[in-house]
This record gives C-alpha cells, sequence and structure tokens, in this order.
C-alpha cells in the first residue's frame, strides 16, 4: 500500500438507509461492559471503534438519543430511525470523536479490540479474553487530534 492510500472501514445500518466510511485507522476499540450499551446492543457488551469525527462521512439521517453517563458526560447515540440500529455515539467529555458501533462495519474483523471497559459490569455468562487489558470504568482518554 502507498504511503498516499489510506484505509476506509465501511458500514451500514441493517436496512441499508445509512452508511458510513471511517478514514484510516481507528484510534481506540474496545468491548464495553456498561448498562447503556448492554441494553443498546442486546447483548452482554457492545464493541466500539474510536474516530475523529472528521474522518467519518455518513450518507443517510440518524436518530439521536442522549443521556447522562456515569462520568457526567452527555452520551448521544446515533441510529436508524427505520430498522433502529445503533451505529455511532458522541460523548460531550470526547469533542470532536465519534464512536462507531464495529458489528456494524462491511468487514468488522478488520478491527481488533484493544480492551475492556466497564469490566467490573460484566454478566457472568459473557465471556471476556483474559488476554485483553480490562479496566473497572473507563481508562483515560487517549489525546485528541
Amino acid at each position: 500500500m502507498s504511503e498516499s492510500a489510506t484505509t476506509v472501514h465501511q458500514g451500514r445500518c441493517l436496512c441499508g438507509a445509512i452508511h458510513f466510511a471511517a478514514a484510516g485507522e481507528p484510534m481506540m476499540t474496545g468491548f464495553c461492559y456498561c448498562e447503556s450499551c448492554r441494553r443498546l446492543s442486546g447483548a452482554g457488551h457492545a464493541f466500539h471503534a474510536l474516530w475523529p469525527e472528521a474522518a467519518v462521512t455518513l450518507s443517510g439521517a440518524a436518530r439521536d438519543f442522549a443521556w447522562q453517563a456515569d462520568s457526567g458526560a452527555t452520551v448521544t447515540t446515533s441510529f436508524c430511525p427505520t430498522c433502529g440500529s445503533p451505529l455511532f455515539g458522541r460523548s460531550s467529555g470526547m469533542p470532536g470523536m465519534l464512536t462507531l458501533r464495529v458489528a456494524n462495519l462491511d468487514e468488522p474483523e478488520a478491527v481488533t479490540p484493544q480492551m475492556a471497559v466497564y469490566a467490573k459490569r460484566r454478566l457472568c455468562w459473557d465471556s471476556l479474553d483474559p488476554n485483553l487489558p480490562a479496566f473497572d470504568e473507563m481508562p483515560p482518554m487517549p489525546a485528541q487530534p
């Protein structure tokens, strides 16, 4: 791959009404076991990848739902108003950043988890790779661009 070539991760919602593309590699990836992510995913955890918002393009109109996280930050999740797929999120604690749901990528196996957060809230039946760094809560965030 040439230096000018940039990896682009593409994805979509279940019905295809919303498509997105994220340029480059994510700044951070991880499983989240918090109650909000469990409820939004309908599973024991969600798998997120963090990109600068400027690196993500979106086609289609998403709908938003906001709530206050444990940290006090306002978290907004965006989902498809047609099929309900949760697609991405923003946090007032990390302006300019966007978390994409890895499961919605066209090639989700191209992204690997780097950590697990809110591991203390993991349900007993949801396995956690013992080789993956796990944090009881949210670790310090990477420096923002």
